[in-house]
Parts: structure tokens; C-alpha cells; sequence
């Protein structure tokens, strides 16, 4: 049976297709509003294993002031479905190779800013013929193009270049003895090439500069900073850190204060905590009051038979590795090349990630209900010496929004670390912002510690809203603070930063906090938090008779003057009487 055709007049058509094309751009025009001023941001990236290493976390750490949205993804597994909604597309050529025949016009149809790092610029298209690479220069030496003073880094080694005459040079670098410019950072239109294949804080303080312009970003030209006491357990002395505190009350300045929860005797294996400290106790309430944030710097701030404040937490120090093990279990760690496919050697490590789970999220929980249970309020994280895994960061931001201090970049050796220049919320952090640490501290033995401290905020001032952020033990004395504190009052433009007026997070398993409008919010589970172990109980109980003791004595002593008041009143009637 032939079926009817069905004709559809044309001014039907004409309506549908109308209509069709108005929801579809009214579609596409509410998604630009929604994502109006966040930066998309793709890093494609060409490394020797192909595996993402410090220099590619480094740029992370850059990219994360301007934008949270970053994703990175290897020039072996990039499509070009990849680049969809991409306005900021980034190149990091870290190895001189052939890239897949896809890159002849993988970038074709893309319209936003590109920035190409390192190697293989000729071989990403139309986008870079205005480089034009040579061989490689080195320079110790590097200057905006549009300032006079030059930076003094390392000696390294860079890709010298041609640019075309109507390409702009933002960045030129040199050797001393030499003075020849070579330029590092050279734009053409939305196009922008770096010259070196590697990035760190000193090298990269410049760049981390122009990416204001990369991203458009004309942001404050001011800076903030932070004053941090650090290593305050339980077995400290209060007296310099009470003196230290009323010096930063007088300014006016708001701080940070690095609580380790729990002296543990590296010897007995005894633990100390505030319960057994109650004139610390004390002073670090009054810290909270007065304008000081509590920070928790791990739960015992040591590791095997390591002493508290001395050692690490989060890191296995004699492995070099994550924490795989519990601290008596000797463990001999297998390297990818003893498995026959990478898959099992991915595998081998996920079954290690399980404990450093179980370790991790467990101290992260004790240390936040330690510090809960006698009202002190933690609202950020600093690991101890500033180690621990890409893994447990992601750990971690499952409970802190903030993180305080420099950020290990390596899963292979934890002396790769560095600072980023400004704050910054990069993708490695999993949604926690990082307020670094750039100046460094006092050190006892160093009596120049203070001028290089001093010396590192003139590099972090080359970028228009770096950090200058330092820190301090309170055991050196207020002598030393105030000195401190005379030279980085000299610091121009600096606000400092109260954690209490930042929103700011911490969900433990057993207590919530959040801060707004400086004021601590906070919600616990009472009794799993108070009634974890005998100390706080008792020391509150301890707290209450010492406080119904000052009553009885109270009324005893008003009862003993009554009855004096009384008799010398009785005596003194009876007189009156007999006379």
C-alpha cells in the first residue's frame, strides 16, 4: 500500500527554522553569560614519558590565579573535540619531537588566545610562523621589555629566535658578561611564544607577570600577604608566643597560627596534648579572639621515630615516597620498569594509594577534632614541611578549602617544590586555593636570614599582586619578631589577609566549620569529638572544680566576712548599750 505524501506549505517551514535558530542562539547567549569572566583553559603537553612532571604542574600553578577550569591532556591523546569551548589553549613542548600528523590542523577552527611553551612551535600550525626558532642560548639575566632593571636566575639554557618584525617582544633575556637580548616572550595577535622548556619560581616570575595580559586580567596593583608563627604544640612555651601575639594585636595585623594537635615523645612513643597545657591552652584561645587563624599543620608532625615539629607526616622520607606503609612495616617498593605492562605497574600503586588513604584522611580527621574539642578552630591545612602527594591533595581537598605554604610537585622526590607568586586555586589542588609562602624565615644561625627574606619580596614585586608571605617560631623570642616585623612594615601596598574574612571551609567527618563576615561558625558532633579519648574530658572536668573551688572559696571568704562585719557590728551595739 503507498503511503500519502504529506506537503508542508512553506511558510511553515520558514517558521520552524526561525524559531529553531532564535532558541539556539538565545541557547548559546545564556552558556556566554553563565561562563562570562572564567577562563576555559587546555594545556597540551609533550614530555619524554609522557607523563605530566613539575614543570607542567609549575604552569598549573600560574594558570590557577587567573582561572580554576584547567584541564591538561598529553599531544598523544588530544582531539580536537578537545578544544570545544576552550578560550585560552596552552602548548608546553618540553622535548624536541615529532608531534602526531593531527597537529597540521588540529588548531584550524580554534579562535582564542594560544600560548606555546618550549619546543615544536613549527609544527602547531599557521598559529607560530612569526617565531621562527634557532638553536639553543643560555642567560642568566631577564627584563620586561618595557623596563630598564634586569632579574638576575640561574644560568639556563633557552630557545633563541627570530620573531618577525611585527611581533612584540614582552620579555628579553641576556648573559651579564655579554649583554646581547634575546627575546623570551614574544606575542603576534592572540599568539604568545615562550622560549624556555622548563618552569620554576625564580625563572618564571616575569611570565607569571604577563599572563595578565595573556588573560586580560587587569587586576589591582597591590599586594597581599601573610605572617605565620609556626610549630605550636603542645610542649611550647606560651610566654613568647603570648608577647608575640600582643606585638601583632598593637598593629593591628591579623596572622596565622601553625598548630601541631599532638606532642608525640619520639622515644616513649608518649603523646602530650593541650589538655596537659593549659596556660598554651589559654593563649591560643586568646589568638583566636584577638585576630590570630588557626592553622593545622598535620596531627603530630613526625613519622617513625622522628621527633614532633622535626619530622615528616605525609611523606615516607627513607622511601622518598607517599606513606604506602604503616610506620614499623618495612617495605621495599617496586619501580615501573620491574612490570612487564604499564597497566599492572598502575594497578601495583592503587593498592599502595589504599593505605596512604586510610593514613591520611585518619590524621587529617583526629587533627581537626583534637584541635575542636578545646575550641580551637582550624581553617586551612599546611603539611608538614610542605610534603605530601598529588594524591593526597585530592584527599585533602575533600576537607580544606584552603592551603597554606609552598606545594610539593613530584611524586619521586619530595625536594621538588615550589611557590607560586600570587594566590591561586590550580587544578592539581582539586578546588582548594593556595595562599603561598614566597619569603621564607628567620633562621637562628643565618644573620642574614631577615635581608634575604626582605631580598625574595623584590622578586614577588615584579608581578603587580604578588604575595609576601614569611614566617616565624615563636620559641627565637619577640626580640627577633619585632625585628622581622620593622623590615616588612617597610613593604608598600600590603594587605594582609584574615583567614576569618576569606570563605573559607572545613568539613571534617565530626565537625564543620565555615567563616563569614570574620565570625567562626562552627558545628560538632559532641560526643565523638569531646569523648575520642579521657584528655579533654578531664581537663574540663579539672576546669570545673578549679572553677566551683573558686566559688566555695568565694563564698567562704564572703561567709568569714559576714561573720566578722557581724561581730564587730554586735560588739560595737553592745557598747552602746552599756553606756
Amino acid at each position: 500500500m503507498k503511503m500519502k505524501e504529506v506537503m508542508i506549505k512553506p511558510w511553515i517551514k520558514i517558521l520552524f527554522i526561525t524559531c529553531t535558530t532564535i532558541f539556539m542562539m538565545f541557547t548559546n547567549l545564556s552558556m556566554l553569560v553563565a561562563k562570562e569572566g572564567e577562563a576555559k583553559v587546555l594545556v597540551i603537553y609533550t614530555t619524554k614519558d609522557g607523563e605530566i612532571n613539575e614543570n607542567q604542574r609549575y604552569l598549573d600553578l600560574l594558570i590557577g590565579h587567573f582561572t580554576s577550569d584547567i584541564r591538561f591532556i598529553s599531544s598523544d591523546e588530544v582531539k580536537k573535540s578537545d578544544l570545544l569551548s576552550v578560550t585560552h589553549l596552552f602548548y608546553f613542548g618540553q622535548v624536541a619531537t615529532g608531534l602526531p600528523a593531527k597537529f597540521e590542523t588540529l588548531f584550524d577552527d580554534f579562535e582564542g588566545t594560544f600560548v606555546a611553551l618550549g619546543y615544536n612551535s613549527e609544527k602547531l600550525g599557521d598559529r607560530f610562523t612569526f617565531v621562527n626558532p634557532q638553536h639553543e642560548v643560555s642567560v642568566d639575566q631577564l627584563s620586561a621589555a618595557s623596563g630598564s632593571d634586569f632579574l638576575d636566575i640561574t644560568k639556563m639554557y633557552m630557545i633563541e629566535i627570530e620573531p618577525d618584525e611585527g611581533a612584540e617582544i614582552l620579555i628579553n633575556g641576556r648573559m651579564k658578561q655579554e649583554r646581547v637580548d634575546y627575546p623570551v616572550l614574544v606575542k603576534e595577535d592572540q599568539n604568545f611564544f615562550y622560549t624556555f622548556d622548563t618552569l620554576d619560581s625564580r625563572q618564571s616570575i616575569l611570565f607569571a607577570e604577563m599572563l595578565h595580559e595573556v588573560f586580560e586580567a587587569d587586576h589591582e596593583h597591590g599586594y597581599t600577604g601573610y605572617i605565620r608563627l609556626e610549630d605550636v604544640h603542645p610542649l611550647v612555651d606560651p610566654k613568647p608566643l603570648k608577647e608575640i601575639a600582643q606585638v601583632l594585636k598593637e598593629k593591628n595585623i591579623p596572622y596565622m597560627v601553625a598548630v601541631i594537635p599532638i606532642y608525640k615523645n619520639e622515644s616513649t612513643g608518649q603523646k602530650t596534648t593541650f589538655a596537659d597545657s593549659p596556660e598554651l591552652l589559654k593563649v591560643l584561645k586568646q589568638v583566636q579572639s584577638d585576630g590570630g587563624s588557626i592553622v593545622l599543620h598535620g596531627y603530630t608532625h613526625q613519622f617513625r621515630s622522628s621527633e614532633t615539629g622535626e619530622g615528616f607526616e605525609f611523606w615516607d622520607v627513607e622511601n622518598n615516597s607517599p606513606i604506602y606503609a604503616p610506620e614499623d612495616v618495612e617495605i621495599e617498593l617496586k619501580r615501573e620498569q620491574d612490570f612487564s605492562l604499564k597497566n599492572k605497574y598502575e594497578q601495583y600503586i592503587k593498592e599502595l594509594q589504599l593505605y596512604e588513604k586510610e593514613y591520611t584522611v585518619t590524621k587529617i580527621n583526629k587533627g581537626i577534632d583534637e584541635l575542636a574539642k578545646y575550641g580551637l578552630y582550624p581553617l586551612a591545612f599546611e603539611a608538614p614541611h610542605y610534603t605530601m602527594s598529588q594524591y593526597g591533595y585530592r584527599l585533602l581537598s575533600e576537607y580544606f578549602s584552603t592551603y597554606v605554604g609552598q606545594i610539593q610537585l613530584s611524586d619521586k622526590d619530595w625536594e621538588i617544590m615550589d611557590t607560586a607568586p600570587y594566590i591561586t586555586s590550580p587544578s592539581l589542588l582539586n578546588g582548594m586555593q593556595l595562599l603561598p609562602e614566597t619569603m621564607g624565615y628567620v633562621q637562628p644561625d643565618d644573620t642574614k636570614s631577615i635581608e634575604k627574606m626582605i631580598d625574595n619580596t623584590k622578586r614577588i614585586g615584579l608581578v603587580r599582586d604578588g604575595m609576601f608571605a614569611a614566617f616565624y617560631h615563636p620559641y627565637l623570642g619577640v626580640e627577633g619578631f619585632q625585628e622581622l616585623m620593622g623590615e616588612i612594615e617597610k613593604l608598600p601596598n600590603v594587605s594582609w589577609i584574615d583567614l576569618k574574612e576569606m570563605n573559607v571551609k572545613v568539613d571534617g567527618k565530626n565537625v564543620s566549620i565555615h567563616t563569614k563576615n570574620g565570625e567562626i561558625n562552627s558545628k560538632l558532633n559532641q560526643f565523638k569529638v569531646v569523648y575520642s579519648s579521657l584528655d579533654a574530658p578531664v581537663y574540663y572536668l579539672g576546669q570545673f572544680v578549679g572553677f566551683a573551688a573558686w566559688i566555695m572559696v568565694v563564698i567562704g571568704a564572703a561567709a568569714i566576712s559576714s561573720f566578722i562585719l557581724f561581730t564587730i557590728r554586735l560588739n560595737s551595739r553592745n557598747k552602746q548599750l552599756e553606756g
